[in-house]
Order: C-alpha cells, then sequence, then structure tokens
C-alpha cells in the first residue's frame, strides 16, 4: 500500500517512512465505520486493498489500531489515540487545498489524500532550498526524478506551484504558502507517530513480511484472510523494498521473511531459500481495448500500440522482451513500478503492458485489465520464500507460511488451497486463487 509517481524515485533513506495522507484516509474511514466491507465501499477500494493498507499503516506506526470480531472492527486504545490526531491532520491537508484555488472539480479532501510523501518532500523541499537543483541534492535524489514528483503534484492539484526565475525553478507565491501548509502537516505526522511509540504490541502474535515491489499480494491477501480467522488478534505488517533492501532488513532481523522472485542469495551462508512456484506472464490491456476483441494475437497487433513497464531488468521487462524478440520491440514511452500507475494508463488509453499471472488475478478483482489472447514465450523466474538461515518461526508465523505455501500450489497447479464453507460471494475462498494458466485456461473466471 505504498504512494509512488508516474516514475521510479529512489530517495537516501535519511529518516524512517512516515505513514501517508492516503493511509491515514482509509483508516479513518473503516475506524468511522467499524467495518472494513463499508469503509471500502465509501473509499471505492476492494475490501483485500483495505485490508493491505491498514496493515501497512499498523506497521509504519508499529502499533495494532484495530480489534476484529463477529460484530465488527474496533479500535485499540492506541486506535483511539490515533484517530484524534488523523482527523485533526486529514482536516489541516485538507483546508490547505482549499486554499490554492484549484482548477479541478474535485473536493478538496479527495486531492489532499493522492498527495504522495515523496510529492510532499519535494515541494517542501523545493520551497526551503529555492530550487529544484538544490531541492534534489537535498533529498539525494536526481533533479529528473524531483521534477516529475513536483510536475505531478501540480497536475494533480490544478494550481501553478512553481514559477521560472534567473536562478532557476522555485516555488510560486501560491507554492509557498502550501509548502508551509504540508510542513505543519508532516509535523502533525511525526508528532503522532511519536505518541504512539508508547503502545506495545505483542510480537508473538505478529508477522512482518517484506515483499518485492510489484508483488504477488494476492497471495498475501489470501493468507491474511486465511489465518486471521484462526488467529484474530494477529497483526501482518507488510513492507516493500528492492530486493537488496529487503535482504538487508531481513539479515538484521527487521522482517521475519521474504516473499518474491528468488535471485540465489543462499550462495551467502546467512539465507535459505524455498522455491513456490515459477512465475508466468501475459500481455495485459484495458477491457475495452481493441485487441480484446481479437480471438488470436499476433506480435504485429501489439507492436502498434504504446507499451507501459517496469524499468529494465525486472522480470516483467524482460517478459516483454521475449514477446518481441524477432525484432525491435514497441515503444515503451512510461517507465514505472508502480500498478496503480499502470492501471491508470492503462483504462485512460490503449497502452499495453505486461503482468504476472498473480497481478493478472488480483487485477481481475477490479475488474478493468484483462488477458489478451497471446502467448509471452518465456519461462518466468521461481517465486518463494527466503529466510534467515537460523530462523524458527513462532506459531503464527509457522501458521502465515504455510497458508501462503498452499495458496501457491494452487496457482502452480498442484493443489487447491483449504477454504472454509463458503458464506457469499464477498466471503469466496481466501483471496479467490485461481489456479495457473498452465494448469488451467487462462479465460477461467477469477472473482
Amino acid at each position: 500500500m505504498t504512494s509512488p509517481v508516474a516514475s521510479h524515485v529512489d530517495p537516501k533513506e535519511t529518516a524512517p517512512e512516515q505513514p501517508s495522507l492516503w493511509q491515514m484516509r482509509v483508516f479513518e474511514a473503516v475506524a468511522r465505520h467499524e467495518n472494513v466491507t463499508q469503509a471500502s465501499r465509501e473509499l471505492l477500494r476492494s475490501q483485500p486493498a483495505t485490508t493491505l493498507s491498514l496493515s501497512a499503516f499498523e506497521g509504519l506506526l508499529g502499533v495494532s489500531l484495530f480489534e476484529s470480531s463477529t460484530t465488527g472492527t474496533y479500535l485499540t486504545p492506541a486506535g483511539i489515540a490515533a484517530l484524534v490526531r488523523i482527523r485533526r491532520i486529514l482536516k489541516a491537508a485538507e483546508d490547505a487545498v482549499a486554499q490554492i484555488g484549484s482548477t479541478r472539480h474535485v473536493a478538496p479532501l479527495a486531492l489532499a489524500v493522492g498527495i504522495t510523501r515523496t510529492q510532499m518532500r519535494s515541494l517542501i523541499a523545493i520551497e526551503e532550498c529555492g530550487s529544484f537543483r538544490a531541492a534534489a541534492r537535498l533529498l539525494g535524489i536526481t533533479e529528473a526524478s524531483l521534477q516529475r514528483a513536483a510536475r505531478t503534484l501540480e497536475q494533480n492539484l490544478g494550481a501553478q506551484l512553481y514559477r521560472r526565475t534567473a536562478l532557476g525553478v522555485t516555488t510560486s507565491d501560491t507554492g509557498k504558502e502550501f509548502a508551509r501548509c504540508l510542513k505543519s502537516v508532516v509535523d502533525q505526522i511525526t508528532a503522532m507517530v511519536d505518541a504512539l511509540n508508547v503502545y506495545d504490541v505483542p510480537k508473538e502474535r505478529c508477522v512482518t513480511v517484506g515483499v518485492l515491489m510489484l508483488d504477488p499480494s494476492i497471495l498475501i491477501v489470501s493468507a491474511i484472510r486465511e489465518v486471521s480467522a484462526q488467529f484474530p488478534d494477529m497483526r501482518v505488517v507488510v513492507i516493500n523494498g528492492t530486493y537488496d533492501q529487503l535482504l538487508t532488513k531481513l539479515l538484521r532481523g527487521e522482517i521475519d521473511f521474504m516473499l518474491g522472485v528468488l535471485k540465489k542469495p543462499d550462495t551467502a551462508f546467512d539465507f535459505v531459500e524455498e522455491p513456490m512456484y515459477r512465475e508466468r506472464y501475459r500481455v495485459v490491456a484495458s477491457c475495452d481495448h481493441p485487441l480484446t476483441r481479437e480471438a488470436s494475437v499476433g506480435v504485429e497487433s501489439l507492436r502498434r500500440y504504446h507499451w507501459v513497464l517496469p524499468p529494465k531488468r525486472s522480470p516483467r521487462r524482460e517478459a516483454y522482451e521475449h514477446v518481441f524478440s524477432d525484432g525491435a520491440p514497441p515503444f515503451a514511452s512510461i517507465e514505472t513500478f508502480s500498478l496503480s500507475t499502470i492501471r491508470i494508463m492503462l483504462v485512460d488509453s490503449d497502452m499495453l503492458t505486461v503482468l504476472s499471472w498473480t497481478e493478472v488475478l488480483s487485477e481481475r478483482r477490479f475488474g478493468l485489465l484483462v488477458p489478451l489472447m497471446v502467448e509471452v514465450p518465456w519461462d518466468g523466474p521461481v517465486v518463494g520464500i527466503t529466510t534467515r538461515r537460523e530462523w524458527t518461526p513462532n506459531e503464527v508465523q509457522d501458521t502465515f507460511m504455510r497458508s501462503l505455501r498452499r495458496h501457491a500450489a494452487a496457482i502452480s497447479g498442484e493443489s487447491r488451497p483449504e477454504t472454509p464453507k463458503k458464506r457469499g460471494r464477498a466471503d469466496k475462498k481466501p483471496g479467490g486463487l485461481a489456479r495457473h494458466p498452465n494448469a488451467e485456461s487462462d479465460t477461467e473466471n477469477v472473482d
């Protein structure tokens, strides 16, 4: 549940990551409704997406905010303390947006919660430093990356935040005041995080998972739903990052295990890999894309469209290169690790992308993207679990990992996951997993 911009931004880790405004908005909605399903409807998000956002939010705060029961989802003492501050933070952000004179016909709160952490840091740094170049040096990122974040914020808000001077681009009067307001919001978030540090969470009821970007989230969601029924007081913390970042956290004991593409770190003494399944990839488009009406799609048809892809040397990029191995590939006009950005770009255009089969299963829940009838001629990477060699899981961690293995086996076609009896559409089998395309047809209905 991170909030990326439309391009990969790689800032230096100078301080712990703070919660995003969107995570706080999700938390406030669930707290107000005392029900995840009702909050998800208000937010126009799927229930698994809301659950993951809450888990990530609790992970950043280091506390358990809710207690679930058969009658609803209720705040813990830490959750009550957080709610008081979060409502004040959201109101401050909403008021700040309301004062900038946006040309967009969107509610100020909706615009405010769309502001990412990177965008806030970028605007504040530009205002403090007086130029894009100096701000990029302060944040430890490239000027191009900072400019993309800054311009995306300006475009999303529909207000002029920057102006050109003899010394370069700096903030306009509107941008200066808005940066000052956002700095106040950041200070309030910092104060909230510090205040909640006094609350402890039983470690034996916590599972902390490191998941690679472009993660098999449907496995995580399925395991959360299944294991939560057995351990209602369980808390799952999902931490996203690059392979090297997560491997370092794993070595330090900051995460319990890592889920994603295996890269053979067992050449070092410290790690053990457990393969679960081999990932496959599909060409994906919006539901109303012209190619979805074709029974079979040829490579030349794919060349007619622009593509949005992750950066080079990623598995999905490699799958894309295999599709066009017989000639020059079509133009990839956008590079991003952000699935939300990819989803929006495909829905708003005729662009194409490549997703893993587990991502296709997840995206079918939103009903916006579909796989095309075209083969990707490549044996993808192996997905599995990486742990420290001497690590021994507790009961909750072990149960969670066994759930991951069962659902991974369902994807690979080896078996179906153990699930409780169906209680209706919203409570269908955990995660709604379908088997891997090697085991069943890609056109299987996945809910």
